[in-house]
């Protein structure tokens, strides 16, 4: 098989998992390491004593360009800063989260293809070629695929590319933040703890803040993206948050809570939302999830990289341009620390897993709350993440908003699907199941261009998910 560019690329098919062969390259230590440069294209950076904001400003970047890589470290949000030298020798601390398009730790050659081609049915080959072909149009480094089977239950994988470019393979195992994928575990950890009596979904959320606020908002609105909260940046504390929801200026007084008018996708308002969750069930919303949803689907899944059991299988997450976003060694030290309210950035888009994992959660939705033999919602929980309230508009797209979930009409050959999209550390998802044939397919790409389809989703997800939907039957 041929690419655009006219290279030949072969795939080997092993157990329904495309391999790809090892070629020289840098390994994810490389990465971290003295061979890596800072590219900073954002005049006006400031730099600073230590890695955090606590830490006093020392200069400001002017212009742009390739500054000494020397160490980083991770902020209380997680938010990794980088240490680095500048041509006069003077060193300091800038932060990667300042604007992640514009401040890149990069160190990536060129490799050659290496890959050999093996068919395996008409239906796999399908699916294969269009992973290939997306990859290779998107410039995709890796590309993981999982699929479960509506009427059977069967789960198939397949992978593309590289976990770590050049010296490890991505495989159905590898692990990878899913970005905004986490915001359906944060929306089933909502409704199962409306199912325990936890909370309610309807109610002012100033009843578990025990702050006056100046709008009416519920669990529902922030989930539904109608708060008309503005979207601030997260804090990491209780105490900070509610200073934010105290102020009339956090809010956009023009539209109404709860209406469609209100709608504007945000991810402050799903942080306060998960906040919420805490402060009502008094529990931290990591140990919520991992007890009521990620140790009963048994996925090996959570919301910081660091606490998965598989972290060996970590990926090194590569953004659009292949400058590197997050090394293995860094994710490892993203870690639970048990307190209410410090991590909402993490209950938004650091849930970690592989696209396994995550097609296991999509699926319990798909057959009414049942995963396996476990009965994880009541049929009344999944309805409720179900119920469409609303049409909305949002990246060129038009969709049915739901609790979080979103759902579209007659796409991809079925009557319509339920969905989430996700975009964040290079990484690129869709994660998808169609009601009636109970079908689950979940993508997830690193270092893909991020461009989308008419329907605001991205267009290496969508055109793989295609090819799945359309084949799946015959797998």
């Amino acid at each position: 098989m041929k690419n655009k560019a006219g290279k030949i690329i072969t795939a080997l098919f092993l157990s329904g998992v495309l391999a790809i062969g090892t070629a020289p390259g840098i390994s994810a230590e490389t990465l971290s390491s003295e061979n890596c440069y800072i590219y900073a294209a954002f005049d006006g950076t400031s730099v600073r004593k230590g890695p955090g904001t606590e830490y006093d400003k020392i200069g400001t970047i002017r212009g742009n360009g390739k500054l000494t890589y020397v160490e980083e470290q991770l902020d209380k949000s997680y938010i990794p800063w980088y240490k680095v030298r500048f041509k006069n020798g003077k060193e300091g601390w800038i932060t990667s989260n300042y604007s992640r398009r514009y401040i890149k730790k990069s160190a990536l050659p060129e490799l050659e293809d290496t890959i050999e081609f093996v068919s395996d049915g008409t239906a796999y080959e399908n699916i294969y070629e269009q992973i290939y072909v997306s990859a290779e149009e998107y410039n995709a480094i890796g590309v993981q695929v999982a699929v479960i089977r509506g009427s059977d239950g069967k789960a198939f994988d397949f992978a593309y590319g590289w976990a770590d470019y050049g010296t490890r393979e991505m495989t159905a195992e590898s692990k990878m933040r899913s970005a905004s994928l986490s915001k359906v575990a944060t929306a089933i950890c909502a409704v199962k703890m409306e199912e325990q009596g936890m909370v309610e979904l309807s109610k002012n959320i100033k009843k578990y803040w025990k702050i006056d606020i100046p709008t009416k908002m519920s669990l529902k609105s922030l989930l539904t993206h109608t708060s008309t909260l503005y979207n601030l940046s997260s804090k990491t504390s209780v105490e900070e948050t509610a200073e934010q929801l105290e102020s009339p200026f956090s809010f956009n007084k023009k539209k109404t809570p709860g209406k469609s008018t209100a709608f504007e996708y945000n991810n402050f308002a799903s942080s306060v939302a998960a906040t919420t969750l805490e402060l009502a069930s008094g529990i931290p919303l990591e140990e919520y999830a991992r007890e009521n949803l990620f140790s009963p689907l048994g996925g090996d899944l959570s919301y910081f990289p660091g606490n998965i059991k598989d972290t060996d299988n970590l990926i090194t997450h590569y953004d659009y341009d292949h400058s590197v976003e997050l090394v293995p060694e860094t994710a490892k030290k993203m870690i639970f620390t048990g307190d209410i309210g410090t991590h909402p950035g993490n209950y938004i888009g650091g849930l970690t897993g592989s696209a396994s994992d995550i097609a296991k959660m999509f699926s319990m939705l798909a057959n009414d709350g049942i995963y396996g033999n476990n009965r994880i919602l009541s049929e009344k929980s999944v309805e409720a993440l179900e119920r469409k309230y609303f049409t909305a508009k949002e990246n060129g797209g038009k969709f049915r908003q739901c609790l979080a979930l979103r759902y579209y009409k007659n796409l991809y050959g079925t009557d319509g699907i339920y969905y989430h999209t996700g975009n964040a550390y290079g990484i690129v998802s869709l994660a998808s199941y169609d009601p009636v044939t109970k079908n689950t397919v979940v993508v997830m790409t690193s270092g893909a261009k991020q461009s989308r389809d008419k329907r605001g989703i991205y267009k290496i997800c969508s055109e793989i998910t295609k090819a799945v939907y359309n084949n799946i039957d015959e797998l």
